[in-house]
């Protein structure tokens, strides 16, 4: 319930103008207590006496702290470094979705009858807007809760003076561990496991715009509350995945994380942009030279001739990756002749070939790049188990990230080399183990029913 009100220094509850009251769901606890008029920090004197009391508190916070470190012996606030940070619970964590249209959010909460404090929500970027999340870090003295009191007691407002508490007054309070979700009044744990899902955009995300707004429904309303990060892996340059978001912001879920250019740019969502990643960045410079490279493939291009090979736009090249568009005539003969060459010169890359007819896309990237790569820097970052890792793909440039030791979604849509291929390596699933589902249904209806396949919907 969103409502306008005081708060009680001495007591720390809320208190409503409002008299409408309805029934909260399980971990949820009401208490009522007298109301205040205003609301009165108090001296550190009042503080030290109000600890020894064990009377809940409240303080404005002189410096703030990051959401990553242990809550303090003092009343402060501390902002949260991101949402990705906040995402997954670990150990005794608490990680508390929010559903709101405020522009920001603030958790005031108190851990264990301890000082109360603010915390910042950050944005869940792939919600549109529509969640944001904290995560409220319990040392192992924090949870050796006592019987009559919770784990964690809060409200949230606006930095305002509106306040979202329980109807029936009181503050929500949390009796354990995990991840939580609350809306419209209701607080609950979240069910459900935490995935990491990677995937493709064309014709695997995207290509029916019905399908894809089906799944974003389905992201937005469970997955995403559980903790799960949502990973675009993507041909596209950063600039072209941009504009693909304003042409389909109608039904397309946005990213946690985007990896872009076939694995050789990851980029993090801070402050409003896409901002490249920098650890990830400087792993590509291993055995790639970038002249040494395009030399190779300039005397491929020779030997083909220009009827038969060419050099994509700039656009589609940068640091560590070259791409050539090549005809199914000399594919063959040119990947072996750059692969030759490079042997040679001491430089290691990837060829990676995509698409369908009577040209083919051939993209040459540094040994440390590709979607796998990527895909694999991310799952470490944020601690995924390949078991709860999902790579969803339709096309031969999917195969890198499809062949590792994650679970892999290969739509029905798939082109035919991309099947041939899971044929071949003897990938298709044929147990209730398999790691790798090929589905009926075509795109994103495709990935629902991959992760449905899984257990993991």
């Amino acid at each position: 319930m969103i409502v306008r009100g005081t708060w009680s220094r001495t007591q720390h509850s809320f208190c409503s103008v409002s008299a409408a009251a309805r029934t909260t769901k399980a971990l949820v606890h009401r208490r009522v207590h007298r109301p205040h008029r205003q609301f009165v920090c108090p001296s550190a004197e009042v503080q030290q006496q109000q600890q020894q009391d064990s009377v809940r508190h409240t303080s404005k916070g002189k410096s703030r702290k990051s959401a990553k470190q242990q809550p303090s012996n003092g009343s402060q606030s501390s902002k949260s470094s991101g949402s990705l940070a906040a995402k997954t619970s670990k150990g005794n964590d608490v990680v508390l979705y929010y559903c709101t249209g405020w522009p920001q959010a603030k958790l005031h909460c108190s851990v264990n009858a301890g000082p109360w404090q603010d915390t910042d929500f950050a944005q869940v970027n792939s919600s549109n807007g529509k969640w944001c999340v904290a995560r409220m870090q319990l040392n192992s003295v924090a949870i050796q809760t006592k019987v009559d009191q919770p784990l964690v007691e809060f409200v949230v407002h606006n930095g305002a003076g509106v306040y979202d508490k329980p109807q029936t007054g009181g503050n929500y309070e949390i009796s354990e561990a995990g991840v939580f979700a609350l809306r419209d009044g209701s607080l609950h744990k979240s069910s459900g496991e935490a995935v990491l899902l990677v995937s493709d955009l064309d014709d695997t995300m995207i290509g029916d715009d019905t399908a894809t707004a089906e799944f974003r429904d389905y992201w937005e309303s469970e997955a995403l509350t559980r903790g799960s990060l949502l990973v675009y892996n993507t041909g596209r340059a950063v600039d072209k995945f941009q504009e693909l978001c304003q042409q389909k912001q109608h039904c397309l879920a946005m990213p946690d994380m985007l990896m872009s250019s076939v694995g050789t740019k990851v980029y993090n969502w801070q402050n409003g942009s896409w901002v490249e990643d920098a650890q990830y960045a400087s792993r590509l410079d291993h055995a790639w030279k970038l002249d040494t490279v395009r030399e190779a493939t300039y005397a491929a291009l020779a030997a083909a001739g220009r009827e038969k090979m060419h050099f994509r736009p700039p656009e589609e090249q940068n640091d560590h990756k070259v791409t050539c568009g090549v005809h199914i005539d000399v594919v063959e003969q040119v990947q072996q002749q750059i692969s030759n060459s490079l042997g040679a010169d001491g430089v290691k890359a990837r060829l990676i070939l995509s698409g369908t007819g009577d040209w083919r896309f051939l993209d040459i990237v540094s040994i440390n790049a590709g979607k796998l790569q990527a895909l694999e820097f991310v799952r470490h970052k944020y601690g995924f188990a390949h078991n709860r890792t999902i790579a969803c793909g339709d096309s031969g440039n999917d195969k890198d990230m499809l062949s590792g030791q994650n679970l892999a979604i290969v739509v029905g849509n798939a082109q035919p080399d991309l099947l041939k291929w899971v044929n071949d390596t003897q990938l298709s699933p044929d147990g209730a183990d398999a790691r790798l589902v090929i589905t009926e249904q075509h795109m994103a209806r495709g990935i629902l029913e991959g992760l449905h396949t899984f257990g993991l919907k």
